[in-house]
């Protein structure tokens, strides 16, 4: 018995409800004033066709009455580690699958699914003021493609000998996992639905997908291999991204937020006593077209300066001329338990300083004390709640 747990229009009903200003009023939460996109629509605002991604200009013509609000990422992570620790209350199983979703597996709890879903709904209602919809069947397949029927404010049980009707209601390119490619995939084979997917057959499906064409035959007919996971999978990589406020043409103007960057990956590194060799950087330019290249290190690595020597490197590669709109930078090949900050032809005096930096940083907040450069920076800080983000661990990054 898996529950899935999805927050309605999370970010905007966390918005109206700590603003009753906003409630009833088409509202589009934005990542910052300029250049900018949707990150979440209240429904007031979906029935004008705005949706997550658009630009906030867009967003503007659809509707001209919309309220953008400028999101507070922070409240948001909270209300979401509130509901975390609510639902641990009810069974240590529990998945934090994103901010704004998690799963449960109810085998322990020995009460009817109903009762737990409204205990749950009750919480979150009293406590924020705010809305879930909730599915429930035998496996997270069934479970979360029920949580999306009768939004907001939904429930819907799937009895096990259903699932099969059930996945068949969903036109292919709506099932949870099948992506736009995959589903381009499928429709140029004549494959619409879960019914012609069937039809299609195992071994011809593990023949073009190899193991995975087992599990899409599975989902095929309502089952799912995995169950929920409550140990948070080793992390392959630590990275952070940016829009810049303005597009930037030269090296001069880009280097203080490709240090602020790579310091903020060095600095969850530290944090979290991981080191890595693999570095890989991308640039979007103006015309939304991304770039990225990836380079092995010589050595293990846990410090800004060499991520950020390295990462100079890799951006000579790229024709900056015609605009930078956005940059990011990763660290992977990663190893867990060790801080590398020197490497052997340097003295202890990089390692003193950058615990010096942290004790500060973590006592007054990320970017109290940093490299004088990144002052020129009109953004600063880890902006938007990556899709991977979780309540705790090296995936809970701190945000604005």
């Amino acid at each position: 018995m898996i529950m899935c747990i999805d927050m309605d229009a999370f970010f905007a009903s966390v918005e109206q409800a700590s603003n009753p200003l906003l409630r009833g009023k088409p509202v589009a939460v934005i990542g910052a004033k300029e250049r900018t996109v949707v990150t979440t629509a209240s429904y007031e605002a979906r029935k004008y066709g705005v949706k997550t991604g658009m630009s906030k200009f867009e967003a503007m013509r659809l509707c001209p009455r919309i309220v953008l609000v400028v999101g507070n990422n922070r409240k948001y992570t909270y209300v979401s580690k509130q509901i975390y620790n609510f639902l641990l209350t009810i069974t240590s199983d529990v998945e934090m699958y994103s901010v704004d979703e998690a799963f449960l597996d109810l085998s322990s709890v020995n009460l009817p699914p109903e009762d737990v879903a409204f205990m749950i709904k009750s919480f979150i209602k009293s406590k924020f003021g705010i809305t879930c919809s909730i599915g429930v069947g035998s496996n997270k397949l069934i479970a979360k493609m029920a949580s999306g029927i009768n939004k907001p404010d939904g429930f819907c049980y799937v009895p096990r000998e259903k699932n099969k009707d059930f996945i068949d209601s969903f036109p292919i390119s709506k099932i949870w996992g099948v992506g736009r490619r995959l589903a381009k995939r499928f429709e140029n084979l004549g494959i619409f639905s879960t019914k012609d997917l069937r039809d299609f057959g195992v071994d011809s499906l593990v023949e073009m997908f190899g193991k995975n064409g087992y599990k899409l035959y599975a989902m095929a007919n309502g089952e799912y291999f995995e169950g929920v996971n409550t140990n948070e999978e080793p992390v392959k990589s630590i990275g952070h991204s940016m829009t810049l406020p303005m597009d930037i043409f030269n090296m001069d103007e880009l280097s203080p937020y490709l240090l602020q960057l790579c310091e903020m990956v060095s600095e969850r590194a530290r944090q979290n006593r991981v080191s890595g060799k693999r570095l890989f950087v991308v640039i979007r330019d103006t015309d939304m077209k991304s770039f990225g290249k990836s380079y092995t290190l010589p050595f293990f690595t846990s410090a800004t300066h060499h991520i950020y020597d390295f990462a100079k490197k890799i951006i000579e590669d790229f024709d900056i001329s015609k605009g930078v709109r956005l940059v990011g930078v990763s660290l992977g090949k990663l190893v867990h338990d060790a801080v590398c900050l020197q490497n052997i032809f340097e003295d202890e005096r990089k390692s003193k300083l950058y615990r010096a930096m942290d004790k500060i940083n973590k006592k007054y907040g990320s970017f109290s004390i940093s490299y004088a450069s990144i002052l020129k920076c009109r953004r600063k800080g880890a902006l938007t709640i990556s899709p991977a983000w979780k309540p705790d661990g090296i995936r809970n990054v701190n945000v604005k």
